[in-house]
This record gives C-alpha cells, structure tokens and sequence, in this order.
C-alpha cells in the first residue's frame, strides 16, 4: 500500500446523508508512490511471483490461459497489458511496481464489492455506518474499515474530494459514483460501481440496493467519479 500524506483539519460537514465533524485524512490515491517495490516482472522471467501474478490476473477476469505456468510468456505480457489499460497505467506489459500494487488494489476492491452484497436489504439510517443501519457515505466507510483501507468517516460531499476524479467511460469496479439528489451539481449522494454499468449504494426508500447507473432516477443526477483506493 502506498504511504499517505496527511492533512488535518476538523470539519462540520452538512448533507442530505449526514451530520458529521470528523478529521479529514486525504490521501493522495495514486499509483505513483507504490514504485516502492524494486522488482519487476517481465517477459522471460520464472518463479512462484509469476505464479502469483498470473492468478491474481485470472481472478480479476485478465489472465485466460488455462492454468498459471509461473513463466512470464507473451500471454502474461498481453493480460498485464489489458489490466494496465483499464487502469490508465503505462501499457508495458511488465509488471512493476505500480502495476502490482494496482492489482493488489483492484483484488481488494473485488473483496469489497463481494462483501457489499452481504448486506442488500439493510435500512438506510441517517448517520448510520453499521449492519444495523446504514447512509451512504457510512457504507463506504465500514467496508472499505473491514477490508484495512484507512478512510475518514465523512459525508458523500466531502469524499467528492477525496482520490482523483475518473471519467464515465473509464469506470472500473470499486471505483465511486456521486450524485446530486437535492440541489443541481452538489454532491449529495456516493455508491461504489460495480461493473456493467451498475452500482450499489444504501437509498432511503430500499436500504442497500444496487442500481443501474443510467436509469431514469439515476442518469440525470450523476455528477462524477472518484478512484480513492
């Protein structure tokens, strides 16, 4: 994990969400400082970090090969690739030091993600960040808290801020949507993308419940995208 800088500043943060002061703890949310890790693997190379690297690939849906073979070959080059396009990384098709903590990353979020589902049905509560109730912002928070990502407990205008902003077309899953459901172009609402053009999110009238990004309610209220892990 990349090392964060911190800012701290209190802050009273009013939204249709939620009612919090809490320390804001911005990290910077790039790949640029995870170059941390001297090695990199590339084509040519054997050995069990091959191995793993082609499984963590298979499992985030890049490595098609029937079976891991721990030897760095031109099936590793082209699915290394193909996940360094989708996170706007340098294509290489080796894999360095960012281009692994991208993917520890993304395994994480899929994590996440699976965990999310867990709780489809639980009432939303203003304030809330627990099993027994949830808003939106507070959803976030626990899952990314159970899964050891440090994030302030905060509001969805607030988050709005927070990692880099990502396009529409460059969304990947665990990646956060926000919308503006009371005032045009203010945040006031955050789910987490899911992939196929869906996101889950805890709503007011169902409780968490995943969504179609593009629906008739949804469309017209999104406002951006956030990568913040």
């Amino acid at each position: 994990m990349s090392k964060k800088t911190f800012s701290k500043r209190w802050l009273l943060t009013v939204t249709a969400s939620c009612l919090i002061a809490v320390p804001s703890v911005l990290p910077d949310s790039t790949y640029s400082a995870a170059a941390q890790t001297p090695t990199v693997l590339s084509q040519g190379i054997s050995g069990t970090a091959v191995t793993e690297l082609q499984h963590n690939l298979r499992s985030l849906g890049y490595f098609t090969y029937p079976n891991a073979t721990g030897y760095y070959g031109q099936y590793t080059v082209q699915a290394v690739r193909a996940f360094q396009q989708a996170y706007s990384l340098p294509m290489t098709g080796a894999a360095d030091g960012t281009t692994r903590t991208a993917l520890s990353r993304a395994l994480v979020k899929k994590s996440i993600l699976a965990d999310a589902k867990r709780y489809i049905g639980t009432p939303y509560a203003w304030g809330g960040s627990t099993p027994a109730g949830f808003d939106c912002s507070g959803f976030i928070y626990y899952l990314l808290s159970k899964q050891g990502v440090p994030m302030p407990r905060t509001s969805s205008s607030v988050m709005a801020g927070m990692g880099f902003a990502v396009d529409r077309d460059r969304l990947m899953p665990g990646d956060w949507v926000l919308f503006g459901l009371n005032e045009p172009g203010v945040v006031s609402h955050v789910g987490i993308y899911m992939g196929n053009g869906e996101f889950i999110s805890a709503t007011r009238s169902a409780g968490i419940a995943i969504q179609k990004l593009d629906s008739s309610y949804w469309g017209p209220k999104y406002l951006g995208a956030r990568r913040y892990y």
